[in-house]
């Protein structure tokens, strides 16, 4: 079963990589919540970081980190990605705020939002069971679905602009958890 959800899990990591490949500036790329490191690795460049040891792709570097402050340098990366990652977050403002500090140009963020309490109770119930299977209960559980309008917000409350935000995934996607991605670019300096 654990090379199942390990073929599903890098084939969906692959499909995120092209969702967000043409949104990508410059070379030097962080992948923030980076997870086993699938979407740094089906990338093809790039750092890798998170909360814990999660990683099982080999590609490039990975940095465990403890969830606040990030070992980089400011504007160290030209992108960041946050790809699913927000909503497992405590404070999930203070970990973009984080992302902002490291990135020169843009910071891509893909999320599963929800439109009602169906949606937000579906969310709760799959991300919890499926998160905690699969790295053995040492992954947060989700505590900050939002709706796009709440993520809008949290984005608006900072000094980047919004380049894009957009439905992702197919049709069964959308049903289940309803992927959507935000670029956003930080202002010339």
């Amino acid at each position: 079963m654990r090379r199942l959800v390990e073929r599903v899990l890098r084939r969906y990591a692959a499909a995120q990589a092209r969702d967000v490949a043409p949104w990508i500036v410059g070379k030097r790329v962080l992948d923030l919540g980076a997870g086993e490191g699938f979407v740094t690795a089906a990338l093809g460049r790039g750092v890798a970081a998170d909360v814990g040891p999660f990683r099982r792709a080999a590609a490039g570097p990975y940095v465990v980190y403890d969830g606040r402050a990030l070992p980089f340098d400011d504007d160290a990366f030209d992108t960041t990605l946050l790809l699913l990652v927000l909503h497992h977050c405590g404070a999930p403002g203070a970990v973009l705020d984080e992302a902002l500090r490291v990135t020169r140009r843009r910071v891509i963020v893909t999320e599963s939002v929800h439109r009602n309490r169906l949606d937000l109770a579906l969310l709760n119930a799959l991300d919890a069971r499926f998160n905690r299977w699969r790295h053995g209960g040492r992954m947060p559980a989700p505590v900050a679905f939002r709706t796009p309008g709440e993520w809008e917000a949290l984005f608006a409350a900072r000094d980047v602009r919004l380049v894009t935000a957009r439905w992702l995934g197919s049709r069964w996607e959308r049903l289940v958890h309803h992927p959507r991605l935000y670029v956003l670019d930080r202002p010339a300096s």
